[in-house]
C-alpha cells in the first residue's frame, strides 16, 4: 500500500513539474493562434451580446456599440 501511494506521488510530481516549465499560450503541444500567425485569409469572429454565439465578423449585427448574431437579438439588447 505504501509503495502504491508512493507511485502516486512520484506520478503526481512529474505532471506538476511539466506543467510549470511548459510554455505559456500553449495547450496539448500547440501554441494559440496569435495576430503575427493568423491567416491573412481569416475573418475575425465577435460574440453575440444576447446568447455568446460567435459569427464572423461580416454578418454581426452591430447595434448599441456592441455586436449581435441577428437583428432580433439587437433588438432584445445585452443579456444582463
Amino acid at each position: 500500500m505504501e509503495e502504491l501511494l508512493r507511485f502516486i506521488l512520484i506520478l503526481a510530481a512529474i505532471w506538476l513539474f511539466i506543467r510549470r516549465f511548459r510554455r505559456p499560450g500553449t495547450r496539448g503541444g500547440v501554441s494559440r493562434a496569435s495576430p503575427e500567425n493568423r491567416r491573412p485569409d481569416s475573418i475575425p469572429m465577435l460574440r453575440c451580446a444576447r446568447c455568446g454565439v460567435y459569427v464572423p465578423h461580416n454578418d454581426a449585427v452591430s447595434a448599441h456599440g456592441q455586436a449581435f448574431c441577428s437583428r432580433q437579438h439587437a433588438a432584445m439588447g445585452a443579456r444582463q
